[in-house]
């Protein structure tokens, strides 16, 4: 480390750079901007721990060289960030629901109610992407045709608000949430086995995707997926991230409800 030291560190700089520019070559669908800033993040992280154990391997040799200062103040910016990003994460993680004891969701139903219901739900979710549009009558702009002037009477709308160019497996309802008498559905959190030709590109494979939704009986689009959604390679793994985002980290902003408060429910 004495005689390779600095040599090491630029090399870890060097491989975060390298790899970074990989991701931008690669880019699929727009995701190459994210993975280059976490690659930073990551790199930073590695790059100010290792030149802060280089330091203190020998202080008095390495305090004075100008190169390890460069890579200290470098690497400093995006380190404190990550640690402090890597902090409340860990503390999340530890934590099981961010929201306020007195707004905790605690209606209880019976279970053969809950695998049943759930059971409906994924086949009517089923339906809907397989039927994909849905049809309703309404007034739209005039549409002109051979000279002549007809009211088009038809309105295609989405029946569900998931990507159609996937090929949808297995839809699973994981959680739901009911009124407060315990009588109607108002929200859940749906995670679908899809076929993904970008997973292991160029073959494709399987993957879970999650998303949480609000469910209306009464409309002829009942199911409004919302905007936190989350993929994963397995059931598990998308499961647990979900229940993550809706029911811990969503609260954190002091701005929206995570989906396990009365108070979330109530406004849907």
């Amino acid at each position: 480390m004495k005689e390779h030291g600095i040599k090491i560190l630029y090399g870890i700089l060097a491989i975060g750079i390298l790899i970074s520019i990989f991701h931008i070559i690669n880019d699929k669908g727009g995701s190459g901007l994210g993975n280059v800033i976490d690659t930073f993040t990551i790199t930073s992280l590695i790059l100010f721990l290792s030149t802060i154990a280089f330091i203190l391997f020998s202080f008095k040799k390495n305090i004075k060289k100008r190169s390890v200062w460069f890579l200290l103040i470098l690497s400093f910016p995006l380190a404190v960030i990550s640690i402090n990003h890597l902090t409340k994460e860990f503390s999340l993680k530890m934590t099981e629901t961010t929201t306020p004891k007195e707004f905790v969701y605690i209606v209880k139903v019976d279970q053969k109610t809950y695998n049943r219901d759930k059971i409906k739900l994924q086949k009517l979710i089923d339906s809907l992407i397989e039927i994909k549009i849905i049809q309703r009558p309404s007034e739209l702009a005039l549409r002109h045709f051979n000279g002549k002037t007809y009211n088009d009477t038809i309105d295609r709308t989405w029946a569900i608000d998931l990507q159609t160019k996937l090929e949808y497996k297995q839809s699973i309802i994981d959680t739901l949430f009911y009124s407060e008498n315990g009588k109607d559905i108002v929200a859940g959190l749906l995670i679908n086995k899809v076929y993904n030709e970008y997973v292991n590109y160029p073959t494709g494979g399987i993957e879970f995707n999650g998303k949480g939704f609000i469910y209306n009986n009464d409309s002829i689009k009942p199911l409004s997926m919302l905007k936190y959604s989350v993929s994963g390679s397995t059931y598990k793994y998308c499961s647990d991230e979900l229940k993550y985002n809706y029911f811990k980290q969503i609260g954190t902003s002091g701005k929206n409800y995570n989906m396990n408060d009365i108070r979330f429910l109530k406004s849907n």
